[in-house]
Order: structure tokens, then sequence, then C-alpha cells
């Protein structure tokens, strides 16, 4: 574990990357949507992230974990992360990050960087991958870090509020 992981006030440093189970989806669903609530507010209309329902995202990922593959950060037993990666939905050349979340209170740890890793080794067979993240989320710095471009920007609207959506296109291997 790292310096300030140890500094923290996590006691024991169990920190790690595993494939996801069938038996993570609700564990995932929690993540999805409490990393949503804390990174959008402000963003996304407070009525469109109260009413993201736990049940559903649960199904949306046990269909997901049937056939993709996705990887989770576990603190412990908990599950505080995940990432899913696959081949772009736009551009059969490319990868894509389809989502990387992680719970503010694990950010910082590497976690994220871990999850990516483990996405970019998995699209080791192209050159680059693409994602898609709204402008004004934080976490655009995360991938310009990586080496992230913007490519495109368009808009899309949640909660009846038109927001600006980024593409980012970045290598997968950092050499």
């Amino acid at each position: 574990c790292s310096q300030r992981a140890r500094n923290t006030s996590l006691h024991h440093c169990v920190m790690k990357i595993r494939e996801a189970r069938l038996e993570d989806a609700s564990a995932i669903a929690r993540v999805h949507i409490n990393a949503w609530r804390e990174t959008y507010q402000g963003i996304i209309p407070d009525s469109y992230l109260a009413q993201l329902s736990h049940a559903k995202r649960t199904k949306q990922w046990e269909q997901t974990l049937v056939d993709q593959c996705v990887y989770v950060a576990v603190s412990g037993e908990e599950v505080v992360g995940f990432a899913q990666g696959g081949p772009s939905r736009t551009d059969a050349r490319e990868g894509e990050l389809y989502a990387i979340y992680v719970l503010r209170a694990s950010q910082g740890l590497g976690l994220g960087k871990a999850l990516f890793q483990r996405i970019a080794d998995d699209l080791a067979e192209y050159e680059t991958m693409q994602v898609s993240v709204l402008r004004d989320n934080p976490a655009c710095q995360f991938y310009e870090r990586f080496g992230g471009q913007v490519i495109e920007e368009s808009m899309i609207e949640r909660g009846g509020v038109e927001l600006v959506q980024r593409v980012y296109r970045m290598p997968v291997r950092m050499d």
C-alpha cells in the first residue's frame, strides 16, 4: 500500500482489484449510484440523482456481468470502486473505457489508476481508447494525466438539463 494509504484512518490496508462476480452486482450498483451523487451534485439536477434506483441498477449490472469483464476495487470486503471497458461502441479500431468510479472516501489511494490499468491491459490489442465524460466532471484531469486528448464535445440531456459531454482519446499503453 502507498504511504498515503497507511497514513489514513485505515488501520489495515487491504485494498485490491479483482474481477467482478455476479454476486457483486448489488455492491457495484450501490457504488455507481453513490459515486454519481457525489460526482454530479450541482451538475445534474438533484431530482434526477435522487430517483436513481438501486433495484434497477442492480438488474442492469447483473445482465452486464454475465457477458462483460468488470473489475472491482475492494477495501476489506467492501466494493468501493469499479471499472468496465471493451471494444469502442463507435469505432472498431479503438477500445473504450465504458465506466470507472471510485467512491470519494476511497479516492487518492491509487485505486482509480489501478482500475484504469486493468482495463488498459484488457484493451492491449488497441493502440488507443476513448472515454466519454461530462465536461464539468472533476475526473477530466484524471484522463488528462493518462494522456487523454479531447477529440469531440457534444450536448446530452440528463434530468432536463443540457450538459456538455467530452470524448477523450488516450494511448492504451503508457511507454
